[in-house]
Order: C-alpha cells, then sequence, then structure tokens
C-alpha cells in the first residue's frame, strides 16, 4: 500500500507486474539489477519474475542491459507519468474539497493566492457552511486584487524562497505596501522574518496590510519542490490567541501537506 489505500478487489498478476516496478523504483541503478537479485527482492520465482519483465520491456516501463543481465525501469515510465501534472493542478475539485473541509473545521475563510510577477493574487476564497459560523468573517482582499508579497502572509511564503538580494529588491521597489503601525518598514527586520517563515514552515500577516485582519499562510508545492500557491486562513485581529497560532498553523500545514502531494510534491 503505497498511499494508504487497500484494494476491495485485488489482481494478482497486476499486483506482481507493479511489485517489480515497485522495487525498480525504490532501488535505482544505472546499472540495472539481475533477474536473480529481482526475483530475491520481490519474492517470485525467476521464471515468474522473467515472464512479467518480458511483458514490461514491450510496453518500455523496463529496459535490459545491451548483454542482457540486468533490468532497469524504462523510458516508457517516464512518457505516461509526465502527463499527470496536467490531471493534478490547484484549480481541480480534489483541491477545493481540501479547501472547503478546512474552512469548515476553523469556521473561517480560506483564501487560495498565486504569485504573479512580484505580486501576491488571491484566485479562490472558501466560505465556511452557515451552520460551522458562531462568529464574524472577515476579509481584506478581493479575488483578483493585487497585494505586495512582504506585508500578506502568502507572499512571504513566496519570498521565503528567494535569495535576501531578491527579497530586498521587491521590498524597496514595492510602491503600493499598505501602512499600518504593523506594516514591516525595516529591511532587517523584513529578513529576519522571512527566515522565521523557511524555519517554522508558516507566514503570518500580524494586522500588516490591515490592522482587521491577521493571516495565516502555509505553502503548497508540486512536484518540482517549489511553491506554487499558497492558502491562508483570515481572521477578524486579536480573535487567535497567541498560544493558539502554532496549533492552527499545524492544522494548516497538515491540509497543505496532502495538497501538495496531490500535487506531485514527494519530500
Amino acid at each position: 500500500m503505497i498511499n494508504g489505500y487497500k484494494s476491495k478487489y485485488p489482481v494478482q498478476t497486476l499486483e506482481k507486474a507493479l511489485d517489480i516496478l515497485t522495487y525498480l523504483k525504490e532501488n535505482p541503478s544505472a546499472d540495472g539489477h539481475s533477474l536473480n537479485t529481482i526475483s530475491e527482492g520481490v519474492g517470485m520465482g525467476k521464471s515468474t519474475v522473467h515472464r512479467f519483465l518480458d511483458t514490461l520491456l514491450e510496453y518500455d516501463f523496463v529496459e535490459k542491459s545491451e548483454d542482457g543481465t540486468a533490468y532497469k525501469l524504462g523510458w516508457g515510465i517516464f512518457e505516461m507519468a509526465s502527463n499527470i501534472p496536467l490531471c493534478h493542478g490547484i484549480d481541480s475539485e480534489k483541491v477545493s474539497v481540501y479547501l472547503k473541509n478546512l474552512s469548515n473545521h476553523f469556521g473561517e475563510i480560506i483564501n487560495l493566492g498565486i504569485k504573479n510577477s512580484n505580486s501576491m493574487v488571491i484566485i479562490k476564497r472558501f466560505f465556511p457552511n452557515p451552520s460551522a459560523v458562531t462568529h464574524r468573517l472577515i476579509t481584506n482582499v478581493n479575488i483578483g486584487e493585487k497585494e505586495p508579497l512582504c506585508c500578506t502572509g502568502i507572499g512571504k511564503l513566496f519570498l521565503s524562497e528567494m535569495d535576501n538580494e531578491d527579497i530586498l529588491l521587491i521590498f524597496r521597489t514595492e510602491k503600493d505596501r499598505p501602512k499600518t503601525e504593523y506594516t514591516i518598514t525595516d529591511e532587517s527586520v523584513l529578513l529576519n522574518e522571512i527566515a522565521g517563515v523557511r524555519q517554522k514552515g508558516f507566514a503570518v500577516d500580524n494586522m500588516e496590510a490591515s490592522t482587521e485582519v491577521f493571516c495565516i499562510a502555509v505553502p503548497l508545492r508540486d512536484y518540482t519542490g517549489k511553491i506554487i500557491a499558497g492558502i491562508s486562513i483570515s481572521v477578524p485581529a486579536g480573535r487567535l490567541k497567541a498560544e493558539d497560532i502554532d496549533n492552527v498553523a499545524e492544522k494548516m500545514k497538515s491540509a497543505s501537506d496532502k495538497i501538495s502531494r496531490y500535487l506531485g510534491y514527494i519530500k
């Protein structure tokens, strides 16, 4: 069980073929593995393994060494897998279900944002069901509206992947950055803030864009390992106690890990 799911109607011959492919995946080798090594690794007889390998060769899922004594994964596997990202995007229904459930769990608004040039843009917003809401909901950014990276939770996530020089270049050129008493205006303070984001794995907007809103943001990564989007929870300033921030962030990170795995990210 690679993803935790156990088949209700297993096909044993298919399982055996997949066990062989899984063994080759988990034991990568430029020289390949002998029939005997693979047979011992998967716990099958050599004649059985040979028949499966012969079929997999036809589909280019495995390839044989020049001398015919070793096998390794073939490019057919890569060609098939290369289309997976087309089926697993952040605009998919599955991602929306994750974020809707997260919104209902907290009874708060969940935002999905991306980086556009040197700005952050909210592209989707998820509201909890009325039955999950016992307080006032709040938001300060409209869908499609550009916001500076340096004073938004999601924006800081993208900054965390940049070199300090690039962060400061953006910081110095953000002309439309909001100004509240909490907005970061000192370069060293900003760099320390981003260093904290890298260490903790989440970012906050502590009334920096609006004195009415506090946000916690966590990253979504794709199969390349890069941050392609961020999700944030928006709450009225003062609603969350300081000791609750880490707990909320951990729940957010748990959801982002599941979504990132769906997008192809492997730690």
